[in-house]
């Protein structure tokens, strides 16, 4: 948007698995919803399917970066999509998530195979590290992650961007051709910020390491049935193959 005038400048799908709406009017800023994957159409008690994405969005409370050497910002998504149930007669326990629905989530790449954005439609990932053209309203480059990218991002002025994503991987990629130039494990998956410093001269990056947040709340809370978490549980269920719970501060520096 025009940040003086409010006025709706560019307004795209930075996943094209999105299928809930077909576009957003510039005028009136209104989305162009689809009345198959509504579920106030439908009503109670139907099963809406293959909508994507899923209740936590194609982008959650991850932050993105910005940087204004490309024009670009890097933003971490979901690639997930889901089966949303609304049902009658719901009971509400203080303290407890409460949707009234049941929910299953699952990769777009299951509802939207081969679609030419997922080099290989076999891999099923759940999210992506786009960097994106905000002025053209298009995805520059992508790198797809086998869970949602639940770290935040952060690009620096000598173009490289960080990130964490929820197997515990800090990666390091160079910011204007999205190639990988660093990997490191850490203790448990993440879905902190990265963060940079300075102190006597030297320039140090740290991430706070420990899974949990919404993606990862079936091992966070010990939950195991694919509808629990409001549906999380099922997608990343495959999750505690790749990482451990615990909470780890990690600083590197910079040569």
């Amino acid at each position: 948007m025009d940040r003086v005038t409010g006025e709706l400048l560019v307004a795209e799908k930075f996943d094209p698995a999105v299928n809930w709406a077909t576009h957003v009017d510039l005028k009136t800023g209104r989305p162009q919803k689809v009345e198959r994957y509504s579920t106030h159409h439908n009503g109670e008690d139907v099963n809406t399917a293959n909508i994507c994405p899923a209740a936590l969005g194609s982008k959650d409370q991850q932050p993105a970066a910005y940087s204004p050497r490309t024009g670009l910002f890097y933003v971490p998504t979901n690639h997930v999509c889901m089966d949303y149930e609304p049902v009658s007669g719901g009971m509400y326990v203080a303290g407890q998530p409460y949707v009234n629905a049941v929910l299953n989530m699952f990769p777009a790449g299951r509802v939207y195979p081969g679609d030419g954005y997922n080099n290989n439609p076999e891999d099923n990932n759940l999210g992506n590290f786009i960097a994106w053209d905000a002025d053209k309203g298009k995805i520059v480059w992508s790198i797809h992650e086998r869970f949602s990218a639940w770290g935040g991002a952060l690009a620096t002025a000598g173009d490289v961007v960080f990130y964490g994503n929820l197997e515990g991987y800090l990666k390091g990629i160079d910011a204007q051709t999205g190639a990988e130039l660093y990997r490191f494990k850490t203790p448990s998956g993440i879905i902190g910020n990265v963060h940079t410093w300075k102190h006597k001269d030297k320039q140090y990056i740290g991430i706070l390491s420990g899974v949990g947040g919404w993606a990862g709340i079936g091992m966070a809370a010990g939950l195991i049935n694919d509808t629990d978490g409001l549906g999380a549980v099922g997608a990343y269920k495959g999750l505690n193959s790749y990482t451990r719970l615990g909470g780890t501060l990690n600083v590197f520096s910079l040569p």
